[in-house]
């Protein structure tokens, strides 16, 4: 493991920094000489880490040496930063006062005009470079050969960007799968005056417990009003669980809970309250996963809180995991589900499909592979793995893997052993340290995809050059060899977030240990603190400790103003989620940090001293958090999520112009700030090709002229753009681009069609009166129309008989709210609708189309609060002789139709709602015109 620590940091920082510095350094003699010696010398100390990786090293010497390379490693990283870093100053002109500027002992603006300060660095790199000779010496003594690498740094094999590899394998679980959603569906166990279904799954660990509840819970969708999912830890405090889950339900319910209230939240009342609000009306299905609680009255106290909060509402469950069978019994449960082991035939048709896909299997590799099966013992986790180290191997690795688990495993299957094996099997070397990185994140963990990747970038395991495309094959080659699990995936498809299966974690927790070991001489580089297995932060931590730590993680609820972050000098990753108000102005020390979270924190005010952080890349913060002047400073940024436009100079949307290399998600609010289009076309938007995900806000109360059309038309964005949200704009016609749904490719260039726009949301636009053409956009696939009390009719392009053209060709999620005044909607829309959901508009008739050319696809039908509606209809312009009503008759099936909900609708035909009461609907159906 510390070969590859080593390795990551000289392969992927050390080069491109001294390269970066070169030019600019040139001009004092000794600061060249001494980075051109360096760069030899490191160079020199790879050739002997490319021998040292390929061997199985068991001599403590060896060990010592590479965890001393480490910290020379570590030590040249941070002074080569430093000259970055001011070499990106010196780029940057400082906007402060004579009082506030750094101190000339600081490496900062100023540093370079100092000829000591760059002799002072001159000095640092010599003796590193002394350092750096005395290993290279101590490397040759040892019997390290230099040794050149024999194959790229970074070389991944074809098979993890294969769709089948993202998942773990479900076979052999089916019925069990099954039993457990009839026993859920089926009548609830009442406990006093409340309902409750309560089932335990049971299981050792790699039995696929979880991996059984997710599909139970695939095969429950849009049965339950809310689905909540929480790690439980070998801690079971309510007080802790009912946080988890008050956020879980935060996080669904946005209107229920913001950010800064979801924090805020102290006292267990506070949280039941909070609760109790969010889950009215509702009902809910609660996991707890992995659970090891026995003292019955822990969980009494749960389950009486939790059924006090929700209210009458029957029909609710909870299903536990747990690998204890006196658990499972102690919380009463309906039913008890004790899961087996998979058969040998199962284990090796998981092992085929990750080793092979859909190709066929080599006859001498079958018999092979199905006496591996045999050592999974049952456990598809076993299976998943060695399937995944399987893969792309010749006879000769199959015939060592069974050989290797013959001897290791007589008594029994080692599941840690496999675990390993897949880890010993990882290429690059690069991707182990990935890999162990992740222990830091506590179990249990949703490790958002993008995240990860920028901390990894931020650690300078992956290049820095704006492109996530190693650190995405990176993801899928753990996903592929069951490293990580997928938690999530958005409606592409595409993995959001990962998580790691405890068996899994613990192995990264052993395997990182050896460069995150403060009790040796390799130095403590990353740290997790908090409640809930993240470690004590209840004794301050010591400086000459927090000087080394390059990533830091705080979860902690209670105060954290007894860490002085500016003692964390070598910081390349912060997060917190915590209660923390206020962050102080030392932060400005930190000025290697990369990756800044605190969006899951009551920070509301960023200190000034936030703009000299230019190493900066992604900034994570809250929609209640307030920029400082010159944040346009930090041009090194990537992600900034939330721009809150200010009213004084240096706060301003031009401030945004200066930030060129945004990418991802972007929301600017308050936009009643910016005074035309020339003011708003300071955002330069239009160049900002890598922002794929918009979000135009507009504040409520304001005063005085608007001029919310002027300030739109210069908010144009790019043409490659997927997701775009409009929020509050009050002007009564949109500006061209938005009405053309097309935008200039440069100020005075050719007009190019939104093709790749994805989803549109226009949310209380309470002034217009009529939307942009849509239909012809040809891969949007959501669309959100609420709250336009003016818009009366929504038209569309007129389609004649034989026309080629298809309105909506891939619309699958269509919702209209609050529109009391919409009379007439398009007669077309789609034929893959998903998802349709109606609420409070004023239209007397929908058309048949909308269902009938959907009853294939549509599996969510809602609609309420219609007052007018009297039918659904194809008399669409027609005279009602001509028609044809949507009656009983008339209603094809719906074979995905889930959910069904009518309310409110008085006026609604009979026939239609006795039609919707023979739907064959497994989930959720509530029918009440």
């Amino acid at each position: 493991m510390e070969g590859e620590a080593a390795a990551a940091v000289l392969q992927t920082l050390v080069q491109n920094v001294i390269d970066l510095c070169k030019k600019e350094i040139s001009q004092i003699r000794d600061l060249d000489k001494n980075a051109a010696k360096l760069t030899t010398s490191l160079k020199t100390i790879q050739k002997f880490l490319n021998d040292a990786e390929t061997r199985n090293i068991t001599s403590e010497a060896v060990k010592d040496w590479l965890k001393n390379l480490e910290d020379v490693a570590f030590d040249a990283d941070n002074v080569l930063d430093e000259i970055n870093y001011n070499i990106l100053s010196k780029q940057i002109k400082p906007a402060e006062p004579e009082e506030e500027k750094v101190p000339s002992c600081f490496p900062c603006f100023s540093c370079f005009k100092d000829i000591s300060c760059s002799r002072n660095m001159a000095l640092k790199i010599k003796e590193i470079n002394e350092n750096l000779e005395s290993i290279n010496k101590e490397a040759t003594e040892l019997g390290l050969r230099e040794k050149l690498a024999n194959e790229p740094a970074l070389v991944i094999t074809a098979v993890e960007t294969a769709a089948y590899t993202l998942d773990p394998i479900f076979i052999g679980r089916d019925d069990a799968a099954s039993k457990v959603v009839e026993m859920l569906t089926a009548n609830s166990i009442t406990i006093g005056e409340h309902a409750v279904s309560v089932i335990s799954i049971v299981g050792m660990g790699g039995l696929g417990k979880t991996t059984l509840t997710r599909k139970v819970l695939n095969h429950l969708k849009n049965r339950f009003g809310s689905y909540i999912w929480v790690h439980v830890s070998p801690n079971f405090d309510p007080i802790i669980l009912f946080k988890k889950i008050l956020k879980e339900v935060s996080q669904n319910n946005k209107d229920i809970l913001s950010k800064s209230d979801e924090v805020a939240v102290e006292s267990k009342q506070d949280i039941l309250s909070k609760l109790k609000i969010a889950l009215k009306d509702k009902t809910y299905l609660l996991v707890l996963d992995d659970v090891w609680n026995e003292e019955r009255s822990k969980w009494e106290d749960f389950i009486n809180s939790l059924l006090g909060v929700s209210g009458v509402v029957k029909g609710n469950a909870i299903v536990v995991t747990t690998r204890n069978m006196n658990v499972a019994s102690i919380v009463n449960p309906l039913h008890v589900h004790q899961l087996k082991g998979l058969s040998d035939d199962e284990c090796w048709s998981i092992i085929r499909v990750k080793a092979f896909g859909k190709e066929d299997v080599p006859s001498e590799l079958e018999a092979i592979g199905r006496q591996i099966a045999k050592r999974c013992q049952g456990l598809p986790l076993a299976a998943n793995v060695v399937g995944g180290v399987l893969h792309n191997k010749p006879k000769e690795k199959w015939c060592l893997i069974e050989e290797k688990w013959l001897s290791a495993n007589e008594g029994g299957v080692d599941i840690t052993n496999i675990l390993r094996l897949s880890f010993d099997n990882l290429s690059p070397p690069l991707l182990k340290k990935c890999f162990a990185y992740c222990a830091m994140f506590p179990k249990g963990s949703k490790i958002i995809k993008q995240k990860l990747i920028q901390m990894w970038t931020a650690e300078g395991f992956l290049q820095a050059d704006g492109s996530d495309d190693m650190g995405e094959k990176f993801i899928n080659v753990l996903l592929h060899n069951s490293l990580l699990q997928v938690s999530e995936r958005d409606d592409d498809g595409n993995v959001e977030s990962c998580g790691m299966h405890d068996l899994v974690h613990d192995l990264a927790c052993s395997v990182s240990s050896s460069s995150n070991n403060a009790g040796g001489s390799s130095r403590v580089r990353y740290m997790t603190l908090g409640d809930d297995n993240c470690g004590d932060i209840s004794s301050p931590i010591e400086k000459e400790m927090a000087k080394s730590v390059r990533s830091l993680l705080i979860s902690f609820k209670d105060d954290i103003s007894g860490i002085n972050f500016s003692d964390f000098e070598s910081l390349h990753v912060l997060g917190l989620d915590s209660e923390v108000k206020e962050l102080s102005s030392s932060i400005r020390k930190l000025i290697h940090l990369r990756y800044f979270d605190i969006s899951k924190t009551r920070i509301v005010y960023l200190p000034s001293t936030i703009q000299y952080l230019i190493n900066l890349r992604h900034l994570y913060i809250n929609e209640k958090v307030e920029l400082p002047m010159g944040i346009g400073r930090l041009t090194s940024l990537q992600t900034l999520t939330h721009f809150p436009v200010g009213d004084e100079n240096g706060c301003k949307i031009e401030e945004l112009g200066k930030l060129i290399n945004l990418k991802g998600e972007l929301q600017i609010c308050n936009l009643e700030r910016v005074h035309d289009k020339e003011e708003a076309g300071k955002a330069n938007l239009f160049k900002k090709s890598k922002i794929l995900n918009l979000c135009l806000m507009w504040g409520e109360d304001r005063e005085g002229e608007r001029n919310d059309e002027d300030v739109l038309e210069g908010l144009q964005p790019h043409s490659d753009m997927r997701v775009l949200k409009i929020d509050g704009f009050n002007g009564k016609r949109f500006p061209l681009w938005t009405e053309k749904m097309s935008v200039r490719d440069a100020p005075q260039g050719s007009w190019v069609l939104l093709n790749n726009l994805m989803s549109l949301s226009l949310f209380y636009c309470r002034e217009c009166e009529e939307i942009p053409m849509l239909g012809q956009l040809p891969n949007l696939k959501s669309l959100v129309l609420l709250g336009m009390p003016k818009l009366a009719e929504w038209a569309e392009i007129e389609i004649s008989d034989g026309s080629e053209v298809k309105l909506f060709p891939r619309l699958q999620h269509l919702e209209i709210k609050w529109c009391k005044q919409l009379m007439s909607v398009p007669s077309h829309v789609s034929s893959c609708l998903e998802d349709l959901e109606i609420h409070k508009i004023g239209v007397e008739c929908l058309p048949a189309d909308w269902l009938l050319s959907n009853s294939e696809t549509l599996s969510k039908l809602y609609i309420s609060w219609c007052p007018n509606l009297r039918e659904i209809s194809d008399r669409w312009g027609e005279e009602e002789s001509e028609g044809r009503s949507f009656t009983i008759t008339s209603l094809p099936k719906f074979p995905r139709l889930t959910f069904v909900m009518i309310l409110r609708v008085p006026k609604l035909s009979l026939e239609t709602v006795d039609a919707m009461r023979r739907l064959e609907v497994n989930g959720y159906k509530r029918i009440r015109p």
